[in-house]
């Protein structure tokens, strides 16, 4: 697997220049719990043999807003929306309530309330 680090000021561009819808399939995104900041990672596998992985990453604080990349790669959106809810992650554009109710105790999968 690649691991590629990005910031959030250059997600965007990074993506776009690495994903080519007829090459990549985005897979999923992810966060780890680091401490005081999370690492957000975007995952790619190629559609040709050997089907190698790509991972983008991004350390964040708790607070930063990460950039949406729905109009680089169309599917994102319901990974943005599980990390939302799920990871208690402020998505660009993106609100509660996708997997979870609107009003549930935000971030359930987090270990460090």
């Amino acid at each position: 697997m690649k691991k590629i680090e990005t910031t959030l000021a250059d997600l965007r561009k990074d993506l776009a220049a690495f994903y080519k819808p007829e090459l990549h399939h985005f897979m999923v995104m992810n966060a780890v719990e680091t401490g005081e900041k999370m690492e957000v990672q975007w995952f790619f596998a190629d559609y040709a043999h050997p089907c190698e992985t790509t991972c983008f990453y991004a350390m964040i604080g708790r607070e930063e807003e990460v950039p949406s990349i729905k109009d680089i790669v169309l599917s994102a959106w319901v990974a943005e929306a599980e990390l939302v809810d799920l990871m208690n992650i402020n998505v660009e554009n993106t609100a509660k309530g996708f997997v979870l109710e609107p009003d549930f105790e935000s971030g359930p999968l987090l270990k460090n309330k």
